[in-house]
């Protein structure tokens, strides 16, 4: 079949005619229908009431947090400007000043003490600046470097 496909390709350039060749069912273009319009998030199954209880932003907002202003590199830190549904991953410096942002989803927020997004009833956001010096702990720091198992066995012993 390929060999008729490729005969059939190259007579049509040495003839200038035109060549109909038929396609296969695996070689058709797929037809993709157009996406449906956004709905709206249905918040019913999140306890509380949106934007009262916590923020719903839809994307990271620009606020004056910055990685220059950390007690430690690299780090996670909660954003309180959003009330703690962002959060940032500072490193060094490859991501711009506010490092790598991103967004708990909505009805939970960055738990500073855990290191990971919780619901909103879990996490105080005012004490969030104040427990950024849990960056320091090596072992609370998810991004502070761990030592291996075999270099914790030659430790031990």
């Amino acid at each position: 079949m390929l060999a008729i496909l490729v005969l059939c390709v190259v007579i049509s350039c040495i003839s200038g005619d035109p060549v109909l060749v038929p396609y296969s069912d695996y070689v058709r273009p797929i037809k993709l229908r157009q996406a449906e319009k956004e709905q709206q998030q249905d918040f019913t199954k999140i306890p509380g009431l949106p934007g009262v209880d916590y923020p719903i932003y839809h994307s990271v907002p620009e606020t004056s947090f910055s990685c220059h202003h950390v007690p430690a590199l690299p780090g996670m830190y909660a954003n309180v400007e959003t009330g703690c549904q962002a959060y940032h991953v500072c490193h060094d410096g490859r991501e711009g000043h506010q490092g790598a942002s991103f967004l708990c989803t909505n009805g939970t927020l960055f738990n500073q003490a855990e290191f990971a997004c919780d619901w909103w009833y879990n996490v105080n956001c005012h004490d969030a600046i104040n427990l950024y010096r849990l960056n320091l702990d090596p072992l609370k720091n998810p991004y502070f470097p761990k030592p291996k198992p075999e270099d914790q066995y030659e430790i031990n012993h």
